[in-house]
């Protein structure tokens, strides 16, 4: 049986628990949840309009017999989220209009030495190693406006995908054209060449898909194909959310918006003459910074011997927006477990445990990712586990009918384990315990471990929802429960494959 408990506080009724989501659950589950009124935090007005529950209000799974995890602390995770939230907020207050926790940057540099000073807290032997970076695409202003005869309207949420060209330094004036999904017949008979060309993406969960229709109908191709002079991509959720689209790989400027601004540019279309159609005035000064540098972030719990296996747990560092689950979430965990394993006593250490916070999981080059690749022999030397900490937590949020809403529960996670039928088992049952939504099937993530998770055994969890890379993804979206459920679980895997040789946990 698994308990839903509130832990340090009192337990209210006994409910039946309602599948929100496909669970791979393997027993009956009883839930008890507290009871007390919910304090509603909100999400920035200008985003999604979004209000998630108080952290105490989540629900909460413990297996009995796993009281000596609740050391894991998801409230002392969700103080270093939120201190992660606060160096990409002082960047953006500094002047830039493209912010967040992105390479080379001095938001990058903070939250490395943050990152540094916390694991020698957590008890880890700490280095950096710098790396210098090719040159990176960088959006220094822009600025974006719609306007029909009488009428002038700024479009507040417009963001420039991820490596999309700038426009001359003047800007550029051109008709506005709405071509809606944007598939083979929405142009049939369209003259878009010269024109900004509005096209709706409906977002799914997942990996890089909150333009999917778009990317996968071929639309934003299909308008560059066509002659289009700038593309806005309106990502049809509720509000008026601010997104960083990337791997969009436009050849024309290209920019996300808000529902809300696409239902304006839809209002000006309808009503404006037909001899006069509405026009778009777009400026977007992009240039590539050389001369950047970034670092990645080593903290090592040793073990009782020298020459003793690792588990190595990989979490990137950087994030568009206040990156609160992609990735704040994630390297408070490894963090905690950093923190967790540095309480054993050396003497019962039967493997080192390493942190590897990498930089640049996001820019044009997947420093991170490319950077593990090259050096794999020396990361995954003595390796016995690799695990990834990235997206570690989030609530669910879901539609329900025009607007969003948040619950109490904890949102569904991709998942993998690659290695022996008893990793899979173990990995299973400790995610079971301690209450990891997933979905039922394993999936290829292509998170910040995918090109090397197959060297060695390997663990992945990794929530994707409609909120990654926007604006609405603070730290109130990052419940502390979810947070200590996946430090947990992830401890637990970690103290039970400890038991066994490398041979039984193999691929």
């Amino acid at each position: 049986m698994v308990v839903l408990t509130s832990e340090e506080h009192d337990v209210g009724d006994v409910i039946e628990r309602s599948l929100l989501c496909a669970l791979v659950l393997t027993c009956a589950v009883q839930l008890a949840i507290e009871t007390r009124p919910v304090a509603a935090q909100s999400v920035e007005s200008s985003s999604s309009g979004l209000e998630f529950p108080s952290d105490q209000s989540y629900l909460r799974f413990l297996a009995p017999g796993n009281d000596a995890y609740r050391t894991l602390d998801g409230d002392r995770m969700k103080r270093l989220v939120t201190e992660q939230t606060a160096i990409a907020r002082r960047y953006r207050d500094a002047g830039h209009q493209y912010w967040g926790r992105i390479i080379g940057t001095d938001a990058d540099h903070d939250t490395a030495s943050w990152m540094a000073d916390q694991l020698r807290q957590a008890g880890a032997d700490v280095r950096l190693e710098q790396l210098d970076l090719p040159p990176q695409w960088v959006p220094q202003s822009w600025e974006a406006s719609a306007s029909r005869r009488g009428e002038v309207v700024t479009l507040a949420s417009a963001s420039p995908t991820y490596a999309s060209p700038g426009t001359p330094s003047v800007g550029v004036d051109v008709e506005l054209i709405d071509v809606g999904l944007g598939m083979e017949t929405d142009f049939r008979g369209r003259d878009v060449r010269g024109k900004a060309v509005i096209i709706h993406a409906i977002p799914r969960p997942g990996i890089i898909s909150l333009a999917r229709s778009a990317t996968l109908r071929g639309a934003i191709a299909r308008s560059g194909d066509e002659g289009a002079a700038a593309i806005l991509i309106v990502i049809e959720l509720p509000g008026n959310i601010q997104t960083l689209l990337y791997s969009v790989n436009s050849a024309v400027p290209t920019l996300a918006l808000g529902s809300d601004d696409g239902a304006t540019l839809q209002r000006m279309l309808v009503e404006a003459d037909a001899s006069q159609p509405p026009r778009l005035r777009l400026r977007l000064n992009v240039q590539e910074v050389e001369g950047l540098t970034t670092s990645v972030v080593f903290g090592v719990v040793p073990a009782a011997t020298e020459d003793a296996e690792r588990v190595v747990i990989v979490a990137h560092r950087d994030a568009f927006f206040e990156g609160a689950s992609d990735n704040a979430a994630g390297v408070a965990t490894a963090v905690e477990l950093a923190r967790y394993f540095a309480q054993v006593p050396i003497d019962q250490r039967r493997r080192a445990v390493e942190i590897v916070g990498t930089p640049g999981h996001h820019n044009r080059a997947r420093t991170g990712q490319a950077w593990l690749e090259e050096n794999r022999e020396t990361v995954l030397r003595s390796a016995a586990l690799l695990f990834n900490a990235e997206h570690s937590a989030h609530a669910l949020v879901d539609h329900w009918g025009a607007a969003f809403h948040a619950t109490n529960s904890l949102g569904p996670f991709d998942w993998s384990v690659n290695g022996s039928a008893e990793l899979l088992e173990i990995a299973n049952r400790n995610f079971d315990a301690f209450g990891i939504p997933r979905w039922a099937q394993m999936s290829g993530l292509g998170g910040e471990i995918s090109r090397i998770e197959d060297l060695v055994p390997s663990v992945n969890l990794m929530h994707a929802g409609v909120l990654l890379h926007s604006n609405a993804e603070t730290a109130e979206t990052i419940p502390a429960a979810g947070l200590a459920a996946t430090a947990r679980a992830y401890a637990k895997i970690i103290d039970e494959a400890n038991l066994l040789d490398l041979s039984a946990l193999g691929l």
